[in-house]
């Protein structure tokens, strides 16, 4: 609440003011406007910066410019008094009414139906609204609201009448059945392509059709040579399936296995070389 003695980060006296002759800080509101001042801020401390009541009691502060008393602007105000951008009370100042009408507890998907409120009323949004909630299951989130009523801008046209109530809601049932169905939909394929099994190691001529060299390396060539994808792959797979039945670290497995390959290769290639 306004306290003539405290300070501006607590709501009290002005951040620049006059003073009278004892010195004391002169607001440039009325004592009525102060007290209303008083009680907004109380409504904005009380409900928090998010809901309907904040939003009514910002709009009164900004209509009746109440923010003077701080000799500040109103963007000033909503920053330094609340911590919040004069854009996002400005928000919440246009859905306030859409939450309270509706009882919608989130400014951000009441938001969605400000315009719809504004220009069609109050019962066209509400047919909106309820449709949202009736195709979503009762779980409405802000982007399905503006599907529909983007689908009823879409139906309505420039200059024509705005649909019944009735048809209002049932044009934004299917409108968010089909978007909710679309989405469920987009997410099992996801989720099943994170599923999917790697694919199968290729055949010899399908690898060398792909320009992979699946011959041996040349003698003295060794360099140049590159084990292909698909033996990686291979190779991955029975390390890691012999880790998981010794209970050893794969990669203590594929050095094992790599000492064994260059050992017998080795002495192979000394005996040729012989």
């Amino acid at each position: 609440m306004f306290d003539e003695n405290s300070n501006n980060d607590e709501g009290g006296a002005p951040a620049t003011t006059e003073a009278d002759d004892t010195g004391k800080p002169v607001s440039p509101l009325s004592e009525e406007d102060r007290l209303l001042l008083s009680q907004c801020e109380g409504r904005i401390q009380a409900f928090g910066k998010a809901a309907a009541d904040a939003g009514e009691a910002f709009d009164t502060i900004k209509d009746k410019e109440l923010h003077r008393h701080y000799r500040m602007t109103w963007a000033e105000y909503t920053m330094a008094r609340w911590g919040v951008s004069v854009s996002q009370v400005d928000r919440l100042i246009a859905a306030a009414p859409v939450m309270r009408e509706l009882s919608i507890p989130n400014e951000g998907t009441a938001r969605e139906l400000v315009p719809a409120y504004r220009e069609w009323g109050a019962d066209s949004a509400r047919a909106l609204w309820d449709g949202t909630k009736e195709g979503s299951e009762n779980k409405p989130t802000a982007k399905v609201l503006r599907a529909a009523v983007q689908s009823a801008k879409e139906k309505i046209g420039e200059g024509k009448k705005v649909p019944a109530p009735d048809k209002l809601l049932s044009l934004a049932r299917k409108t968010v059945a089909r978007v909710v169905k679309e989405d469920a939909a987009a997410k099992a394929e996801k989720a099943a392509a994170k599923k999917a099994p790697a694919p199968a190691p290729a055949a010899a001529g399908e690898a060398e059709k792909n320009g992979a060299d699946t011959s041996r390396a040349p003698a003295g060539e060794a360099s140049v040579w590159v084990l292909p994808d698909s033996a990686v792959t291979e190779f991955s797979r029975l390390f890691v399936a012999q880790a998981e039945a010794t209970g050893r670290p794969p990669e203590e497995i594929a050095i094992e296995a790599y000492d064994v390959l260059r050992k017998h290769y080795g002495t192979a290639g000394h005996q040729a070389a012989a």
